[in-house]
């Protein structure tokens, strides 16, 4: 891959995921304990061994690789390639998550200003995405200052996901889907011990 920029996870964000991660092991597994009995604590060994995993493919899979031809993200269930060519301009700004840091956020529009891709840099080094922004060599636009998911998902629609524009409904399933998992592996750890 001659002429290819290639950008792995830099070290502190990795770091940064992985001590959340461990947090969250360390709590399931504690609930697992405190909620008695053997299931409960099988079920929360079970449920952190299963996060800790999900995060290390995630980790791993992440990179960007900007070819002469193509533009390409990778993340955990997504593998998006675009033609390089069909980039036109750049917008670099920070987009704020309800309760996490601004996280820098890249979203190349093709020369209609349709939303071409998206990449959320929150796994990259800042001087990552620089080299990413100089190597595309595309005109940049940025926002004054963060922006909110919410103020992004207006003025942005096309390049916003679905999560942004609806977060109280993906913070409901998410728990929702949790507690489904949680109770059908408690049951089947029950029923097997028992």
């Amino acid at each position: 891959m001659s002429n290819a920029l290639v950008l792995r996870p830099a070290p502190g964000p990795r770091r940064h995921a992985l001590a959340i991660t461990a947090v969250i092991a360390v709590v399931l597994v504690i609930g697992g304990v405190m909620a008695g009995g053997r299931p409960a604590l099988f079920t929360g060994i079970g449920l952190a061994l299963l996060l800790a995993a999900a995060i290390a493919v995630y980790l791993r899979r992440s990179h960007i690789v900007v070819t002469p031809t193509e533009i390409s993200v990778r993340g955990l269930w997504f593998h998006r390639r675009r033609d390089r060519a069909d980039a036109a301009s750049i917008l670099r700004t920070k987009v704020v998550q309800p309760g996490a840091a601004p996280a820098e956020t890249i979203v190349l529009f093709d020369p209609d200003q349709r939303a071409l891709l998206r990449i959320n840099g929150a796994l990259f080094s800042v001087a990552d995405l620089d080299r990413l922004v100089d190597h595309l060599d595309l005109p940049v636009a940025g926002s004054e200052g963060p922006v909110s998911a919410g103020q992004f998902a207006r003025e942005q629609p096309g390049a916003s996901s679905w999560v942004e524009r609806h977060m109280l409904a993906f913070i409901l399933l998410c728990a929702l889907g949790f507690a489904v998992v949680a109770v059908v592996v408690g049951t089947v750890i029950a029923a097997l011990s028992g």
